[in-house]
């Protein structure tokens, strides 16, 4: 059942029409956020960038009491189960972050070489440089961070169709606070299908992937540069450099690559090959239309 079925009401609406008693093969992504031109998508971005900024900037630090606040930031990254978004056995349910895994991810962030280079700069480049960070993930962690955003927005619904608010409920969630840069609990009235509450999510927010991740990043740029850095032109100006087909099976290691080439050409050609990729993403995004959400979703 969707939500449009569940309350009645008429489509198309604003947001993602999820099925409320089980999740829905979708996830939300930093990157079409970013693309989004109203004020809740600039919202919501300016969140995002805010936070791991932070995070970014706590884990460079020296000081022990830095470090211990940073990873605290990431331990409030616990599994939503308000959106229904994402992948699981069944039922409802994400892949929380925990205390364990935050810890991972901040180690991983202190030995990264594109963190400490400052190539990766953002959630959504994550998953260019880092193993096991998916798509679910990478939703789970947007959904926590931007949690205030989409409670003011499904508010916003639940004003636009009244029908949403039956059967609603308050419940206390930590949310982030960007003013303080620390978490806060907030009480949040929420549509309610057991057993959670529901939260809904701007319909261009989502995608059926991550938009970026390691593999494009390491075909278009990562083996593009060692290819022009081994090749050279002929006498004709024609470029000669070593096949693509040799250098994948030189590099194995895709992320290592990665890592490698972005970390290289940032410090020394003071050239970014993840804004570059970041803006090819961004050139050739379209937000799924409602025919591909219901078929995604179904």
């Amino acid at each position: 059942m969707r939500v449009t079925d569940k309350y009645g009401l008429t489509t198309p609406v604003p947001f993602v029409n999820i099925h409320v008693e089980r999740d829905n093969a979708l996830y939300l992504d930093p990157s079409a956020i970013r693309n989004g031109t109203d004020s809740w998508s600039r919202r919501a971005h300016t969140q995002l960038v805010d936070f791991f900024t932070e995070v970014l900037l706590l884990r460079k630090s020296s000081l022990p009491a830095d470090h211990a606040k940073g990873l605290a930031l990431l331990q409030y990254l616990h599994e939503p189960n308000q959106t229904r978004l994402g992948v699981s056995a069944r039922g409802i349910g994400g892949k929380a972050i925990g205390s364990g895994l935050a810890g991972e991810l901040w180690d991983e962030l202190g030995a990264n070489p594109a963190a400490q280079s400052d190539a990766l700069t953002r959630l959504e480049h994550l998953p260019v440089f880092l193993e096991r960070v998916g798509p679910d993930l990478i939703s789970d962690l947007t959904t926590r961070i931007i949690f205030g955003v989409l409670v003011d927005f499904t508010n916003e619904m639940m004003r636009r169709y009244p029908g949403l608010a039956a059967g609603a409920t308050i419940e206390s969630v930590p949310m982030y606070d960007p003013t303080t840069k620390q978490w806060r609990p907030v009480m949040a009235h929420l549509p309610y299908v057991a057993p959670h509450q529901i939260l809904l999510i701007p319909k261009e927010w989502v995608f059926w992937r991550l938009l970026m991740w390691s593999e494009p990043f390491y075909n278009r740029y990562a083996t593009t540069t060692v290819r022009f850095e081994r090749g050279s032109y002929d006498n004709k100006g024609r470029f000669q450099g070593p096949l693509k087909k040799s250098l994948k099976s030189e590099f194995t290691d895709h992320r290592k690559l990665n890592n490698d080439q972005a970390v290289k050409y940032k410090t020394e050609q003071d050239r970014d090959l993840v804004i570059e990729y970041q803006n090819f993403v961004d050139t050739e995004f379209e937000p799924l239309s409602d025919a591909e959400i219901e078929s995604r979703t179904d």
